[in-house]
């Protein structure tokens, strides 16, 4: 059986809920386009939206950063029109490096993803 690939939507309904120095919380719903080919939550969707929560964190704490290492586990399935709410926190505040712990809950407030990201800092941020 021929399977296609099929675009993976991520930010298409994001909202931020919360934003200070070093935590960053948002939310965002699952729609059809973020749904792998059982009718789950993609693991690149799920990864890409701790990324790009670490990036935030980072940039929340005065500087530009590029992800350098990541973990992340899957504890439970993501299912189509769920709210989840992805939590990033600065746990390691170096000059060189961020660490950035990331939870992603569902709207029943079950964890569905525990992630880490280790942030390389590129430079101060430049408010443009």
């Amino acid at each position: 059986m021929e399977k296609s690939l099929h675009e993976i939507r991520v930010f298409e309904n994001f909202e931020e809920v919360t934003s200070s120095k070093g935590h960053v919380v948002v939310r965002t719903k699952v729609v059809e386009k973020s749904l792998n080919y059982y009718g789950f939550a993609h693991g690149g969707y799920l990864f890409t939206l701790c990324d790009q929560i670490s990036g935030l964190v980072a940039l929340s704490t005065g500087v530009d950063a590029v992800t350098l290492q990541s973990n992340i586990n899957y504890l439970k399935a993501g299912k189509l029109g769920e709210t989840l709410t992805i939590e990033g926190k600065c746990v390691h505040d170096g000059r060189a490096t961020k660490v950035v712990d990331v939870t992603v809950l569902n709207q029943k407030e079950q964890v569905i993803v525990k992630a880490s990201f280790t942030m390389f800092v590129t430079g101060e941020r430049k408010d443009n």
